[in-house]
């Protein structure tokens, strides 16, 4: 009867670490039909050629790729750092300002990585086209915040 017990248990046990495992796919299951969303209205906004969309959009992920390592990076420090405050040990100290500074200059790569992105562009785009971009992934943003929060659109009418 125990063994059954047991035996049942574990299953169940089994099962519930698996559900968040399901429920963590899910949105990158949609990340790629966002993505595509994204690139189709913003090849229509910046009104790129073919060619011009190819050579953008293989620079911005590249950008996107680094971007992506130096987060998952700053991930990693943050899980450091959280792990140092479990310790009630006033050695850390020196661990934490050196994690501190660590996570620190990782999120500045990151913001210098972007400005190297948009500044890299001027070969490929107009100034306009820039200010084109930079304007879209804020409004993009905002739009599918808002859908995912079904807040309703947060375009504003002209006067």
């Amino acid at each position: 009867m125990k063994k059954i017990l047991l035996s049942v248990l574990l299953v169940v046990l089994i099962s519930f670490v698996g559900i968040p495992q399901r429920m963590h796919d899910k949105p990158n299951k949609h990340r790629g039909k966002l993505e595509q969303l994204e690139k189709i209205k913003l090849i229509d906004a910046l009104e790129l050629d073919e060619e011009t969309s190819v050579r953008f959009f293989a620079r911005r992920n590249q950008s996107r790729k680094e971007i992506d390592d130096l987060e998952k990076k700053a991930d990693e420090i943050l899980m450091q750092l959280e792990n140092t405050l479990k310790d009630n040990d006033p050695k850390l100290a020196d661990k934490q300002k050196s994690l501190i500074d660590d996570l620190l200059k990782t999120r500045q790569q990151i913001v210098n990585e972007k400005q190297k992105f948009i500044y890299s562009l001027s070969d490929i785009l107009s100034t306009k086209q820039i200010a084109k971009y930079l304007t879209f992934e804020k409004r993009f943003r905002e739009e599918i915040r808002n859908v995912l929060f079904d807040r309703g659109p947060t375009i504003k009418k002209q006067k």
